[in-house]
């Protein structure tokens, strides 16, 4: 029996240092995330010799006017434009074509069924740089080389395998009872999309448009590529108008990372808890 009772409390002792040690961890990794982000705030409010000679002293004088020069002689605005056009774009074609492929191949059984997903899924295996080249000749015979559809297309066609892959996932998940029962009402297969399926995916739908929300407002490589006119420039891209041949205003770059990185940062707050109801509920279902 005491070997039993010094289990029982060892046992008890292991769960109550459990969350300690997840809050000890979680708290380390947030530092190691905020801590450069913070540290950009910090010089963005300095001038040239504070930046370059006694970066972690503090500023004799707040410089807040870097951000508005940064907007103004950046052309911040443009850029911002630019990029919200082609990731709202992005998002509505890639919710629009993958939740359709995905019902088709999770929720009707045909020849060729897993065939048709392993080609969707087989794009996850394609770094962008490897097909770079035949994109750009694409692109180019499309007539499409400077503007905006340019990068809406090669996104959403980036983006489909990975957002194809997480949507089988969750409608697989979903009985096949309720798709009979809508079938014996009389629901055709659209219907059955629209008003069985789509609305129990939602939390898998938020989490596609969230990733490639953020997918297509960091991309560097695709618009320096496809897009040289400053006008259709997005945000990866255009930032690096501060950057000179001989010099680099860093006061203004950096206020201008700042600045373009706060449409993320708002978006994903206003949807976090969304966004983690749906990993959560993501992570039950496989």
């Amino acid at each position: 029996m005491p070997a039993v009772k010094h289990q029982a409390r060892s046992a008890k002792r292991g769960h109550a240092a459990a969350p300690v040690i997840g809050h000890t961890v979680l708290v380390l990794a947030s530092a190691v995330v905020l801590l450069p982000l913070l540290f950009v705030v910090y010089l963005s409010v300095k001038d040239i010799p504070g930046i370059l000679g006694t970066p972690l002293a503090p500023p004799t004088r707040v410089h807040l006017e870097n951000y508005t020069q940064s907007w103004s002689e950046g052309d911040l605005g443009r850029f911002l434009f630019n990029t919200t056009i082609v990731a709202g774009a992005t998002i509505a074609v890639i919710l629009v074509v993958a939740s359709l492929a995905a019902f088709v191949i999770a929720r009707y059984r045909f020849r060729g069924n897993q065939l048709l997903y392993l080609f969707f899924v087989s794009g996850l295996a394609l770094p962008i740089q490897i097909v770079a080249l035949p994109v750009f000749i694409l692109i180019e015979n499309l007539h499409l080389l400077d503007t905006l559809p340019a990068l809406i297309l090669v996104f959403a066609s980036g983006g489909t395998s990975y957002s194809v892959f997480i949507l089988v996932t969750y409608m697989r998940s979903i009985p096949f009872e309720l798709q009979e029962a809508a079938v014996i009402d009389g629901a055709g297969p659209l219907r059955i999309y629209w008003h069985v399926v789509l609305p129990l995916v939602r939390p898998a739908l938020g989490i596609v448009a969230v990733f490639q929300f953020l997918t297509a407002w960091k991309e560097f490589f695709l618009p320096l590529l496809l897009i040289q006119d400053p006008q259709n420039m997005t945000v990866a891209v255009g930032i690096l108008s501060f950057v000179g041949e001989h010099s680099t205003a860093w006061q203004l770059l950096l206020a201008g990372l700042v600045i373009i990185s706060l449409p993320t940062i708002i978006g994903f707050t206003l949807v976090a808890r969304q966004f983690r109801r749906g990993l959560i509920s993501g992570g039950v279902k496989m």
